[in-house]
């Protein structure tokens, strides 16, 4: 119809290649959107509508259309902001409704109140870590197998030493010596990478138990078991003074009996 001032239905329903059953409804169909004009007379022609009116027959309801959605949408947000409100204030009745709880149990104290137990390998990571961070005089430690989590978690410990050393703060560990031949290279490596970081490391055939002390104040540890003669896993950290300065005269006991390590890799 573009092509042609005025044509017939038939006409159209041909050079479309439509049925001309339907030609009738798709005329009427485009004559409601305005996209096309009828042009009465003996015989009914049609027209197309100028291509310029087709925005203005077409936009309005499609803009209509918009509103209705962006206003939909609006809602939507509205009623999002208000449950984000509303969780956020079930949050602090929750809170608030603890928080005495928790702070009348923190009144209540118990003789066990400064000893913590960590079965999970990586929480004990992230103490030990918290715990080197907080150093401000002296980091001890009986470096003993079995490791608890990856090598890679292991070497994560000697690098969050680095800071403190250069604090001046005096970190000085016991190595007991491996049995797997296979672990001895990288053992070194390992004890390398602390002693170039300022830690004074020794070496030694046995040690007891895994522990370290902070400061004469906290103590970590990990005791064998009696039953499977194995040394658990299980770390026990325990915040006593009395504690740690005891097992500070038993790290300084075995500090006399072991080796440089140089003399052992040497």
């Amino acid at each position: 119809m573009l092509e042609r001032n005025t044509l017939t239905a038939t006409e159209v329903a041909n050079l479309a290649g439509i049925p001309r059953a339907r030609v009738y409804e798709t005329l009427q169909t485009l004559l409601t959107k305005g996209l096309c004009v009828l042009r009465p007379g003996r015989f009914k022609t049609y027209g197309a509508a100028n291509p310029t009116a087709v925005k203005e027959a077409l936009l309005p309801g499609t803009q209509r259309k918009i509103d209705t959605e962006l206003e939909t949408l609006q809602e939507e947000q509205r009623k999002l902001v208000l449950k984000k409100k509303k969780m956020s204030s079930d949050a602090d009745d929750v809170i608030n409704s603890l928080v005495p709880m928790y702070e009348k149990g923190l009144s209540d104290h118990s003789p066990l109140e400064y000893i913590e137990i960590i079965k999970d390998p990586y929480q004990m990571h992230k103490k030990f870590v918290q715990l080197i961070a907080e150093t401000r005089e002296e980091h001890l430690a009986f470096v003993k197998p079995p490791y608890s989590g990856a090598r890679e978690r292991i070497e994560e410990h000697f690098t969050q030493q680095v800071e403190p050393l250069r604090q001046g703060i005096r970190i000085r560990g016991i190595y007991e010596i491996p049995k797997d031949k296979e672990e001895i290279e990288w053992w070194f490596k390992t004890i390398d990478t602390a002693a170039k970081h300022g830690e004074e490391a020794r070496v030694i055939k046995e040690l007891p138990m895994k522990m370290a002390i902070f400061d004469e104040r906290i103590v970590m540890l990990a005791l064998e078991d009696p039953v499977s003669k194995q040394i658990s896993l299980t770390t026990q950290i325990v915040e006593h003074r009395s504690l740690a300065k005891g097992l500070k005269v038993l790290f300084e006991t075995f500090w006399e009996q072991a080796e440089d390590y140089h003399i052992l890799k040497g």
